[in-house]
């Protein structure tokens, strides 16, 4: 598709529409960052639903025209803004930066995150007013968080001990993120603005740089190892993507996506560098797992409840399912989808699609119980755009307020998550039957 050029004919009116979807973004940034600030999380909730919605009026400009340069400028200055707003809210929606800080000042201290829970007394001389007292889980949990993430925290609080600090980081990673998005697209031959399906999305922006969730960090090495491989650069693409996933785990389910078949060095150098990255912290033992057993008890996977399908099973009485075998037929599943993309036919459509087809199918499968949990879709969203999945990550703020007296239960939000998912899949479907503009995908 030819671009209009900058300032030339049919330039001027459809990038004032983007810069009125900008300002409309911006305007509700504002009211947003109150909302945090006044610890509204309701309201917020609201307010983020319909900043998706403004979202939503930018994705489909940049989708159904090409631009010039102009509209670029006007998307990265909107998306630059929008973080310089959310960046002083309070972590109103999420502790969990608090607990970041806590495991950079232990580990400064010479002691393994790993090895004790911050309200044990071998920790008392490292306890403030400011940061442990704020602590989540500080009773019971040791950290969760693999070693490339306290790695991170280390390094970011010997700048600073403090949330500021830590949120500058991750902003400075997404930002890193946006920048390797654009190079993707360019190496993908897909138009530049396209970086709008990541860089307006209210998830980066609230919970990146209002938040500061570690997620970002894990976002951006996963972009970088998607580059890497598109530029057959097959070591560093496992170097990096070990390194992504030792700050969460998400990057790893694309990993089938990127290799390429009977090619070793890809998985020689993510063994390589998890194993290298382990190794300071082996002296817990054991303990280097952290708290991952506790969460998933604490988040009812172990008994199904906490697996949106299960629920839905039986909901509707059609099965007795446990959290064990459900997450041995999903994990079977996810490995078999593993093993059809792994040894796919190559196309550079296909290697667009692939990991968003691992990632839709995990997402699915586990049914995240937190919104930041969403946002890792969206890079691969960026380069292979699927509404039923944008929808499903707009719609994640909700997750925020499940109360009795809004959404009721973690069921009742699965149904308006993934509900609204199989209605616009089904609407998706239908529409490429019948040829309806409504179908095509971008």
């Amino acid at each position: 598709m030819d671009r209009a050029p900058l300032d030339g004919p049919g330039e001027g009116r459809p990038l004032d529409a983007l810069i009125v979807t900008g300002v409309a973004m911006l305007a509700l940034s504002v009211a947003m960052l109150r909302l945090m600030i006044v610890h509204d999380v309701e309201s917020f909730v609201i307010a983020a639903l319909a900043q998706g919605a403004v979202y939503a009026a930018g994705v489909w400009l940049v989708v159904r025209r090409a631009y010039g340069r102009g509209a670029l400028y006007v998307i990265i200055g909107v998306a630059l803004i929008a973080r310089a707003i959310a960046l002083p809210s309070p972590p109103t929606l999420s502790s969990d930066v608090y607990r970041y800080v806590w495991d950079g000042r232990i580990q400064a201290a010479g002691i393994n995150p790993y090895r004790y829970v911050p309200a044990d007394e071998h920790l008392a001389a490292l306890r403030d007013d400011e940061i442990y007292p704020n602590i989540n889980r500080k009773d019971f949990a040791p950290t969760i968080y693999p070693p490339v993430a306290q790695m991170i925290f280390l390094v970011v609080s010997r700048a600073s001990e403090t949330l500021t600090a830590m949120k500058v980081a991750m902003l400075g990673f997404d930002m890193l993120a946006i920048a390797t998005i654009l190079a993707l697209l360019k190496q993908d031959g897909v138009p530049p603005e396209r970086v709008l399906v990541y860089a307006w999305h209210p998830l980066p922006i609230w919970e990146f740089a209002g938040t500061g969730h570690v997620d970002a960090a894990a976002i951006a090495l996963m972009c970088l190892s998607m580059l890497a491989t598109a530029r057959n650069r097959r070591g560093i693409a496992g170097a990096l993507l070990a390194l992504g996933s030792l700050i969460k785990p998400f990057p790893l389910v694309i990993a089938p996506a990127l290799w390429r078949p009977w090619d070793f060095r890809m998985p020689a150098a993510f063994i390589a560098v998890a194993v290298a990255c382990y190794l300071p912290y082996l002296g817990a033992g054991w303990q280097v797992l952290g708290f991952l057993g506790g969460y998933n008890s604490e988040e009812h996977y172990l008994g199904g409840d906490g697996f949106f399908l299960v629920s839905l099973l039986r909901a509707l009485g059609l099965s007795s399912l446990s959290g064990t075998v459900y997450m041995l037929l999903a994990v079977a599943a996810l490995a078999a989808l593993a093993a059809v993309v792994g040894f796919r036919r190559r196309s550079p459509e296909i290697d667009r699609t692939a990991p968003l087809l691992l990632g839709a199918s995990f997402v699915i499968l586990t049914s995240p119980h937190y919104a930041w949990y969403f946002a890792w879709i969206l890079p691969l969203l960026a380069r292979k755009l699927y509404v039923p999945l944008l929808y499903l990550t707009l719609a994640s703020p909700i997750l925020y307020i499940i109360e009795p007296r809004f959404l009721g239960d973690a069921f009742n939000a699965g149904l308006w998550l993934y509900g609204g998912f199989a209605a616009f899949a089904m609407i998706d479907v239908l529409g490429r039957v019948k040829h309806l503009p409504i179908g095509r995908t971008a």
